[in-house]
């Protein structure tokens, strides 16, 4: 699906080395940060800087990341924590159950399937995971994949 989003201000916490095991690590510093804040009903987010099938998968980069108000303040007890804006735009999105936790199957299904045939590109900004419910306790996730993208050119 191709829909056009808002942008959207978020509380962010990089990490660095294999999606697998480093998400989990960023969110466990956030989670208890966000809940001082009553922010565990907000969205959750990770956002993924670096293509794991082109970068050495010890410095891939992720922002596991939660939305909070556009005009959030950051308080003292923030280290490491940061303030950002995932941009507006056009962005294909991908809503997936997974319970196998093999969410680089869902990446890769949602670009060779999906993005492949819909007459979009990745344009290069961002792409992120949105959760949907908390599946670390079931080990059930609902996620919707987003890449932003361009229209490709048709040439006559």
């Amino acid at each position: 699906m191709i829909l056009e989003k808002p942008a959207k201000t978020i509380a962010s916490y990089r990490v660095t080395g294999p999606y697998a095991t480093t998400v989990k690590q960023g969110f466990d510093v956030l989670i208890p940060w966000a809940k001082q804040l009553n922010l565990q009903d907000a969205d959750w987010l990770t956002l993924f800087l670096d293509n794991p099938n082109t970068t050495d998968p010890q410095t891939c980069r992720a922002e596991p990341s939660v939305s909070v108000s556009k005009d959030f303040q950051l308080p003292d007890n923030s280290a490491g924590i940061r303030l950002q804006t995932l941009p507006a735009g056009t962005y294909a999105a991908y809503h997936i159950t997974i319970g196998d936790g093999n969410f680089a199957k869902a990446w890769t299904d949602f670009f060779t399937l999906h993005l492949a045939n819909s007459g979009y590109r990745p344009d290069g900004r961002v792409c992120y995971e949105h959760y949907l419910n908390d599946g670390s306790l079931t080990g059930v996730f609902e996620v919707v994949l987003y890449q932003s993208v361009e229209k490709i050119a048709v040439i006559r």
